[in-house]
């Protein structure tokens, strides 16, 4: 070392930029200088949190749920740099995306064979411009972080044909096999299967016909179902990091509820990213947005929103681009 002078390793500043919990440069353009923007919210002890301490508490859990806004490249952003610091703590996870479905599970398992950690082919070895799902390009830096930290990537979701006979038949279209393995058996409460109807219909504006909405909730329970299945399954005895939209990742009536039953006394931690929806500063005011008393979320990211144009308008676009996908 030079007299007088400290002579730091370039790992050593890299992981000091990382600890220093900088603001981010953000893609959406919405709410960008909030003062929620980029502020981590603890729900149970009502506090906010530095990235380093939640990256401690995901450390320690066995399964770790990030729940997004598909069309928001931030969410992937911080999912990615969420994946970076496990692996950088040490964690070995399966890396489990709802966007894979089973039928791509083959192609998936080809192509990361003999890609050599290339995360900019999967798209097209899975057909993913046939999906419906937002460009592959701002879901690439997870799988990226995924396969630099060489963890193994899987399919979370039911195949299209499976889940498409749920939605047409409901309980009636499932098979006795799965719905065993499933646990189906054992329905919500009878107050969330209430919440997760009204959510549907009103995510869906007036398009899902009445008569859809029972079986488009069980639907969606089995679709959760399955993928905590997935996972808990993954034969990855460090667990797994699942990428999944909000709405999958709730404690009170998704995955969470259901690995709570197929991995009894499991480390199970949900991190919700959410676009900030107005112009208040109070982070607890968030629990209305999710019908509630409390976020069912174990902690709230908060980040800059992509569009602020009415949410029917938005699903409305999505709704005619899935019809042209199929």
């Amino acid at each position: 070392m030079t007299a007088g002078r400290l002579v730091i390793p370039f790992f050593a500043v890299f992981l000091l930029l990382v600890a220093c919990d900088q603001a981010p440069t953000w893609k959406a353009e919405h709410f960008r200088d909030h003062p929620l923007a980029g502020r981590i919210w603890h729900v149970t002890e009502a506090r906010f949190i530095t990235r380093s301490e939640l990256h401690d508490e995901l450390s320690l859990a066995d399964y770790i749920l990030l729940g997004e806004t598909h069309d928001n490249p931030d969410h992937h952003l911080l999912q990615a740099e969420i994946v970076t610091a496990m692996a950088t703590a040490g964690r070995r996870p399966v890396l489990a995306f709802e966007m894979f479905d089973q039928s791509q599970a083959s192609e998936l398992e080809a192509y990361l064979s003999t890609s050599s950690g290339d995360a900019s082919g999967i798209a097209e070895a899975v057909r993913w411009n046939q999906s419906g799902w937002p460009d592959w390009a701002i879901y690439q830096p997870v799988a990226a972080a995924g396969l630099r930290a060489g963890l193994t990537l899987h399919t979370a979701s039911m195949g299209r044909s499976d889940a498409r006979l749920l939605l047409q038949s409901g309980i009636t279209g499932t098979l006795p096999k799965r719905f065993q393995s499933l646990h189906l058996d054992r329905p919500l409460p009878k107050m969330l299967k209430v919440s997760l109807r009204r959510e549907i219909e009103h995510a869906h504006c007036g398009y899902a016909p009445k008569e859809m909405i029972s079986a488009m909730a069980f639907a969606q329970f089995a679709r959760d179902a399955h993928m905590a299945l997935r996972i808990s399954n993954s034969g990855q005895e460090d667990g797994a990091i699942l990428i999944a939209g909000a709405g999958h990742v709730r404690n009170d009536r998704g995955v969470p509820f259901h690995l709570r039953r197929m991995a009894p006394g499991s480390g199970i931690v949900s991190l919700g990213f959410i676009e900030i929806i107005d112009t208040g500063s109070n982070a607890m005011a968030y629990s209305e947005y999710f019908g509630g008393k409390t976020m069912p979320f174990d902690f709230i990211w908060f980040t800059p929103r992509v569009d602020i144009r009415d949410a029917c308008e938005r699903f409305k676009e999505q709704l005619e681009k899935m019809k042209g996908a199929n």
